[in-house]
């Protein structure tokens, strides 16, 4: 399964939580994929990556997801988060790897300054920002869902 994603380029969705939001835009994405790919089974378990930049509560995901799936094919699923860790990369040293930052709650409300831990010059995030499906936990000895059409 090709990683459904939601960067900084996301699209936005008019709901009045976060997570709501994001799940929203998660279950269309999913709901897609499962028109153009469907799956024999029943879909238990959506697994998803969620970088730490990524300011979100997986118990509020979690209810937004089982809101939002009622009457689709995925009702009665329940997310699972895997958190990714921030990775930079320093364009000055060439520093490649981790970066400790603030994550306190006070902080979430701030724009993280992630500087190189070598020489402590402006950094590049290669990971650790991103919200992606990355794959499904399928019952298959339930009756396939239903396919395109």
């Amino acid at each position: 399964m090709r990683p459904l994603c939601l960067s900084g380029e996301g699209r936005e969705v008019d709901r009045p939580m976060h997570e709501y939001s994001l799940g929203q835009a998660l279950l269309e994405g999913l709901l897609e994929h499962l028109r153009e790919r469907p799956v024999e089974g029943r879909i238990r378990k959506v697994h998803i990556r969620q970088g730490e930049l990524l300011i979100l509560s997986p118990e509020a995901l979690g209810e937004a997801w089982r809101i939002l799936a009622e009457g689709t094919p995925v009702a009665g699923s329940e997310v699972q988060i895997e958190k990714i860790p921030v990775r930079v990369r320093c364009p000055a040293c060439g520093y490649e790897g981790p970066v400790n930052y603030v994550s306190e709650e006070g902080w979430h409300f701030a724009v993280p300054v992630l500087a190189c831990p070598k020489c402590g010059g402006q950094t590049d995030v290669t990971a650790g920002r991103d919200l992606a499906i990355v794959g499904l936990s399928v019952d298959e000895t339930h009756e396939a869902l239903p396919g395109p059409g």
